[in-house]
């Protein structure tokens, strides 16, 4: 299984099944999936099977990483670099001002993409409302922050 062939692409309605599949099978949490899923994710696709995803949710000017993914057998190939480098160019071409992830497993994994710790508290409330703050992780996950673009004031 060479990642020579592996594509990254914008997530389909049809990916969504697949997608939910590699969650359960990660044990990451679906929550809001369903409602969220759409122009803002993205998949890892090889051999017509997609093999990783992730997507950021967005909340006015900011945006919420989650799902991000990778089928066990393609870990360790630089999918997840290439899919979260994709879902944050995807997040500067929106307009967005930063991006937030909740982690339980992977807090040492996101400060190579940028992201640094913060109090959970900090969030904006649009993102603190979102299913996977206010449900699906745990007050115990690590909230992580990554600046896109300074605020500027007139």
């Amino acid at each position: 299984m060479s990642s020579d062939n592996v594509t990254i692409r914008a997530a389909r309605a049809d990916d969504l099944n697949a997608v939910r599949a590699l969650l359960t099978d990660a044990h990451l949490p679906l929550d809001g999936i369903d409602e969220q899923f759409g122009d803002g994710y993205a998949v890892a696709e090889s051999a017509g099977q997609v093999i990783g995803a992730e997507g950021i949710e967005t909340y006015e000017d900011a945006g919420l990483l989650r799902s991000a993914v990778v089928h066990d057998a393609w870990r360790g190939r630089g999918i997840g670099d290439a899919l979260t480098r994709d879902r944050l160019d995807w997040a500067r071409s929106r307009g967005l001002r930063e991006v937030y992830l909740l982690t339980t497993t992977a807090a040492d994994y996101f400060p190579r993409h940028g992201f640094s710790r913060v109090d959970r508290a900090s969030a904006p409330a649009a993102v603190q409302r979102s299913r996977e703050f206010a449900e699906a992780c745990p007050d115990t996950a690590v909230t992580m922050r990554l600046v896109l673009q300074s605020q500027q004031r007139t």
